[in-house]
């Protein structure tokens, strides 16, 4: 019988450290603290990621000039493929060359232009490329972030 206590000690033990680790893996995912481990590295790191990245007032300027810039310059070379095919241009996205190669030659030169011109443009904003992106990305599905973007773009029409 005492063998069999001590087992049954020994079971409860390891079963509530399980499940304390447990718990405590699951609150740690769900507060964003995720373990990193490198195999170049004999220790494990511990680091926070934030679920939703904040924008900085900054960024949230940069990206606002970047994209009225922009629009300006897509909207020119929606004009001139318009009136090189004699009809509204199809989608046309910058990642994706498919999107524009079935349009005629000077169409294309047009759509790479304008694609080129972005990338320099928001490059000059002061932005990189993924962090337009994201916020880009981020835009779609948070308005108080529209909303901030709006707000900017106002701003500096006004400047103007």
């Amino acid at each position: 019988m005492i063998v069999i206590d001590c087992v049954s000690f020994d079971l409860n033990r390891v079963f509530t450290r399980s499940l304390i680790a447990c718990v405590m893996a699951a609150m740690s995912i769900l507060c964003g603290v995720i373990p990193e481990f490198s195999w170049h590295s004999a220790r494990i790191i511990f680091s926070s990621y934030a679920r939703t990245q904040e924008f900085s007032e900054e960024q949230i300027m940069k990206y606002a000039r970047a994209v009225l810039e922009i629009e300006t310059r897509r909207q020119q070379a929606y004009q001139k493929i318009q009136q090189i095919i004699g009809q509204s241009p199809p989608d046309i996205i910058c990642d994706r060359p498919n999107t524009f190669r079935n349009l005629p030659r000077e169409a294309q030169r047009v759509a790479v232009d304008y694609c080129t011109s972005s990338k320099t443009i928001v490059e000059k904003s002061g932005l990189t490329v993924a962090e337009f992106n994201a916020i880009t990305l981020r835009v779609r599905s948070d308005r108080e972030l529209e909303r901030r973007i709006q707000n900017a773009m106002i701003r500096i029409r006004q400047r103007q």
